[in-house]
C-alpha cells in the first residue's frame, strides 16, 4: 500500500481492520498488517474525545442503523469532526450516514 498524496484524506478504524484480518486470516497476518501501516506513517491517529462518545449515542436513535456497533458510531462522529468523507470499508452503515465507500 502507498500513502495517498495530495488532498485526499483517509480514515479507517484500525481496530476493525485488525479484527477482520485476525478472524478471516490469522493473528500473524493481522499483526503484520498493523506493523506495515504504522511503520510507513500511512495512518494518522485521531483521538476519541469525550464529546465524540457523547455524540455517538445519537446514531443509536436511528431506525435505519440496525445492528450498529459503538465503534462505527464513534467513527462517524470523529470522521465528521475531521471532515473526512471517504470510508475504506465494506460496512454499509457508513454509506447510510453519508460517507462515500471505497472498498
Amino acid at each position: 500500500m502507498r500513502p495517498v498524496r495530495g488532498s485526499i484524506r483517509r480514515f479507517r478504524s484500525s481496530w476493525e481492520t485488525f479484527t477482520f484480518l485476525d478472524r478471516n486470516a490469522n493473528r500473524d497476518v493481522a499483526l503484520a498488517w498493523k506493523d506495515s501501516i504504522y511503520e510507513r506513517g500511512m495512518v494518522k491517529i485521531l483521538a476519541c474525545e469525550l464529546r465524540d462518545l457523547e455524540q455517538s449515542w445519537e446514531y443509536f436513535q436511528r431506525r435505519d442503523l440496525h445492528k450498529l456497533s459503538a465503534v462505527d458510531a464513534t467513527s462517524f462522529v470523529i470522521m465528521k469532526r475531521a471532515r473526512i468523507r471517504l470510508a475504506f470499508t465494506f460496512d454499509h452503515h457508513f454509506s447510510v450516514v453519508g460517507f462515500r465507500l471505497v472498498a
